[in-house]
């Protein structure tokens, strides 16, 4: 594992990409570009997540992976409602089926969701990195 100070920086980088990615699903679904706002959201929250795990002392290198270990020690480990646990799977989910579904399946408003939720849990993420841990 890396010394403490370089995964603190490394931290406040995954945050700044989550933060990058945020900002560029909201300019993309200005531009009616709807699936990609969502893959860009569900980025967002992927970063967010890595972010997270890793000051945990979890280097995932996988989507799967990252999920399965942000539910057991971020959500299980109460450290997050469920609720929003659950956005960082929902957001997987329809980052799959925007990046490779030959048809678009989601709307506008639908973007407009996945987003809010990347949002809340990017949000979520650094105010537990923030208060919490102190980074």
């Amino acid at each position: 594992m890396e010394k403490i100070e370089d995964i603190r920086e490394l931290v406040k980088v995954y945050l700044e990409k989550a933060e990058e990615k945020l900002r560029s699903a909201k300019v993309l679904l200005k531009e009616k570009f709807v699936d990609d706002a969502i893959s860009r959201a569900y980025y967002s929250a992927f970063l967010s997540a890595k972010a997270l795990l890793l000051l945990l002392g979890s280097d995932v290198k996988t989507h799967s992976g990252l999920i399965t270990m942000f539910n057991l020690k971020v959500v299980r480990g109460g450290l997050l409602p469920r609720e929003i646990g659950r956005y960082l799977s929902e957001l997987f989910e329809a980052r799959q089926t925007s990046d490779y579904s030959p048809i678009s399946l989601f709307d506008i408003e639908d973007a407009k969701e996945y987003i809010k939720k990347a949002e809340l849990l990017l949000s979520a993420v650094k105010e537990i990195i923030y208060k919490r841990i102190g980074v």
